[in-house]
């Protein structure tokens, strides 16, 4: 059998551990830029509040009805959604998890033969909620599938279930599966149920009536496992975690940008993030791409989209050598006449801090730098973040989140925070 753990609104549920009289009330987590919600609680669900609303939009019913709205708080988000992963690890083997996204996590629960899985979960969820204060649901099914089904019944009704949910009868998936929209299916995206509903398949049941030569025409060989999955025959299993790639700072601005300073700051701020994200892994990276960009959207106004990439003559973390050459990669793009809405920073090509091979006909100030990168580190962690930065960053908020307080910058202060080994959406 597999569990898998889902944190409740758990953007919201986050917020809620620095305010605990949040409670009961209202509550919408914005986007960056504060533009859209990304989060919201129950209460503010039954206001009619809907996922991705503009904010501006909503202004009036937000004040209306007292809605308490943030700016996300992605450091936040990524220490409890590492707690919540911790506790759960515990309950099993040392590679029986899968962390899916950052509020879910696949577990392996197939070796427990002598243990009561229900209650086991049950404990699990009671342990979560009670150290890391993040309320999860958590369904139980002997694949990955019926596991997704499984938790979006214990999410249509939590009181009934306590928070677990186990489809582990014939009986039990037969009827889950007559209840559940086709769209609903994980895998199912919005257009593939279109053409579903158009062969008479609205319930996922009704996919598994079809002939596996229609499934497989239809969908592929995808279509074929899902079959499988939905029979409660194992497909799909656990994926290990892979090693990281790349790092990427990229923002949507506030307001367009058409001064070439302001523009440069942010991206040099970028730049800063990305070397500081490098450190806190212990690697160093060959290669920086710098990409700016203007609003596709505003046709009534030029359009310009630039990126360029350098490869580096030893591989860095150094704030100042990446701040360098971000800023020349910047110079060789910026056009000037341009009102520009999105830029980033994006780093790759990594290498372990200690083996870093050396270009002989280079000077090496990696080395040289390193002891002031990391008090300059040691410094925002004790005393917040961004409190000592480079004179090329101005320490205005670059994400635009305007609506912080006072509780998550002693959050920040007191924490150390882990690297996110997934990206926030």
């Amino acid at each position: 059998m597999y569990a898998l753990v889902d944190c409740n609104n758990f953007f919201v549920s986050c917020e809620r551990t620095l305010n605990p009289e949040l409670e009961n009330k209202p509550v919408v987590v914005l986007s960056n830029n504060d533009g859209c919600v990304v989060s919201r609680s129950k209460e503010a669900k039954d206001l009619g509040i809907p996922m991705a609303a503009p904010a501006f939009k909503y202004k009036e019913l937000f004040k209306k009805h007292d809605v308490k709205c943030f700016s996300a708080k992605f450091e936040l988000y990524n220490f409890k959604s590492q707690e919540v992963i911790e506790i759960s690890k515990s309950y099993v083997g040392e590679k029986d998890y899968e962390v899916y996204s950052i509020d879910e996590l696949f577990l392996d629960l197939t070796s427990f033969k002598y243990v009561d899985i229900f209650n086991y979960c049950i404990q699990l969820k009671e342990e979560i909620k009670n150290k890391a204060k993040i309320p999860v649901s958590i369904g139980i099914a002997p694949t990955k599938t019926l596991c997704k089904i499984a938790n979006r019944i214990v999410k249509k009704d939590p009181e009934r279930f306590n928070g677990v949910f186990a489809l582990d009868t014939p009986e039990k998936i037969e009827k889950a599966l007559k209840w559940l929209e086709i769209g609903d299916v994980w895998g199912i995206g919005r257009r593939l149920a279109i053409k579903m509903h158009d062969n008479g398949v609205h319930k996922a049941w009704d996919l598994l009536q079809k002939p596996e030569m229609w499934v497989r025409k239809v969908m592929g060989i995808h279509g074929v496992r899902m079959i499988n999955e939905l029979k409660g025959i194992r497909q799909l299993e656990l994926d290990s975690p892979s090693p990281k790639k790349s790092i990427a700072v990229t923002r949507s601005f506030m307001q367009m940008l058409t001064k070439k300073e302001e523009v440069r700051e942010r991206v040099e701020t970028f730049g800063m993030y990305c070397s500081e994200r490098l450190r806190k892994q212990n690697t160093c990276c060959k290669m920086v791409t710098v990409f700016v960009q203007t609003n596709r959207f505003r046709k009534d106004l030029p359009e310009y989209r630039n990126a360029r990439t350098q490869i580096l003559p030893n591989p860095t973390n150094s704030s100042i050598l990446i701040g360098r050459v971000v800023n020349d990669l910047f110079e060789s793009i910026f056009e000037e006449g341009f009102h520009y809405k999105k830029a980033g920073v994006i780093v790759n090509d990594f290498v372990p801090e200690d083996q870093r091979l050396i270009n002989l006909f280079e000077e090496d100030t990696q080395n040289q730098h390193l002891p002031v990168m990391r008090a300059m580190d040691a410094m925002n962690k004790k005393y917040g973040k961004d409190k000592v930065r480079l004179g090329s960053m101005s320490g205005k908020n670059t994400w635009g989140r305007a609506q912080l307080s006072p509780e998550y910058e002693a959050f920040l202060k007191n924490n150390t925070l882990p690297e996110a080994n997934f990206r926030f959406h």
